[in-house]
């Protein structure tokens, strides 16, 4: 059996997940990649179908949940987000490990999916890494920052990033008040699987 890691990052908005797992794209090269996920929102500025996202219609993505293709799907902020199996099998079948970018309700139906139909010899291990700023008001600095975010938007992130009900069961957290440190804590994550 072939021993694969989905490594499942989740964490709010402006926690600065999307840079931590740049740092392990970058620092395990081949043995790592990133599943890119559908979405139903339109492109922003600067974004790239089948690298940012797989940008489909609502129609195609409804024939996806239909058709079980998502490993996780959800809602957010009027758009539909999901993981596609096919994305992940694929990375996993070349790679010793895949990551998933996914928020709080994603990750705790992959995490707590207890058995993955997967046909050949994989043996998948599922490890959940949250990202969360030191306090709401840096999330908030973080996100005012970002000059993207509507008061509407803003209020809506912030009372959602820290809603305990819809949280998984992570295996690691890391609290994230300097990237330095918080970059060499998440490369310490990965080296414990890779031994």
């Amino acid at each position: 059996m072939k021993k694969r890691f989905v490594f499942v990052f989740s964490g709010p908005s402006g926690a600065g997940k999307t840079t931590l797992i740049k740092h392990v794209l970058k620092t395990f090269g081949d043995d790592v990649d990133i599943s890119v996920s559908c979405t139903t929102r339109n492109p922003r500025s600067g974004e790239t179908d089948a690298i940012d996202y797989y940008f489909i219609s609502r129609s195609k993505f409804g024939k996806f949940v239909d058709e079980g293709q998502f490993l996780e799907f959800t809602d957010c902020y009027g758009n539909q987000y999901g993981t596609l199996k096919s994305t992940v099998l694929g990375i996993l079948a070349n790679r010793k490990a895949c990551i998933l970018d996914v928020d709080y309700k994603g990750a705790k139906a992959i995490l707590n999916e207890e058995v993955w139909n997967v046909e050949g010899d994989l043996e998948i291990h599922k490890i959940g890494i949250l990202v969360l700023p030191p306090s709401i008001e840096v999330l908030r600095k973080r996100l005012l920052g970002r000059k993207s975010e509507t008061k509407e938007s803003l209020d809506k992130r912030i009372s959602e990033s820290f809603n305990g009900e819809s949280i998984a069961k992570y295996e690691h957290v890391i609290i994230n008040d300097d990237m330095s440190r918080a970059k060499k804590e998440v490369q310490n994550i990965i080296k414990l699987y890779f031994k």
